[in-house]
């Protein structure tokens, strides 16, 4: 708004002091360009010292805008004064480019129409959104770092694992009671004894055969 409001008083400053007291001159901002989605602003000055002024906006000589100013100033009626009038057009699209002229009609205190010397707007078509919106390289190592990390508590979680596993196999062996020493001497003895006393019993049944002889 500061530079809108600056832009203004150089313009009125300008066209107030190449002219005489009794011509009304109108003064437009140059031609500007701008981008699809953007606001666009056309000023329109003038001089005079009308009491009473229309200000009609033509774009290609189709009227877009009507308004009326009033000169409020308390001095005498035929004191210059500056006025001016702002055409804002907002979301520009590109049928919004052409050539627009701030006509200015005196109504009060004698008819006069000045036209200005007209503004060509230009709308170009936006550049990369992503490019032009944030202005900020995407950052790809965030996602890899993510990544990286969930492997390595993968590995941790899987090491934790076969260790665990490899302690409880560690303690079973340990706690698993050791075959008995006399289990085998007893089997042994066992088999020992079957023989002898197959051995034993043939002999009582030949000493019963000798006695019965």
């Amino acid at each position: 708004m500061a530079r809108l409001l600056t832009s203004l008083l150089l313009l009125c400053a300008g066209s107030s002091g190449s002219v005489s007291s009794d011509a009304l001159v109108v003064t437009q901002s140059p031609d500007v360009s701008v981008q699809e989605g953007e606001t666009g602003r056309i000023t329109c000055c003038f001089n005079g010292a009308a009491e009473r002024v229309r200000i009609k906006w033509l774009k290609n000589q189709t009227l877009i805008k009507n308004e009326c100013v009033i000169n409020q100033s308390t001095g005498s009626k035929n004191e210059q004064r500056s006025m001016y009038s702002v055409l804002i057009i907002e979301n520009m699209t590109r049928s919004d480019s052409g050539r627009y002229i701030c006509k200015v009609i005196v109504e009060i205190p004698r008819l006069a129409v000045v036209e200005g010397n007209g503004t060509t707007i230009i709308v170009t078509a936006r550049e990369n959104i992503t490019k032009s919106t944030h202005e900020v390289p995407l950052d790809h190592s965030k996602p890899s770092y993510i990544i990286f990390i969930l492997i390595c508590l993968l590995i941790l979680l899987l090491i934790a694992a076969i260790i665990c596993v490899e302690c409880l196999v560690h303690k079973a062996q340990k706690h698993q009671p050791p075959a008995a020493p006399g289990n085998k001497s007893t089997s042994a003895q066992s088999r020992e004894e079957e023989p002898g006393d197959d051995g034993g019993t043939e002999r009582e049944e030949e000493e019963n055969k000798k006695t019965m002889r």
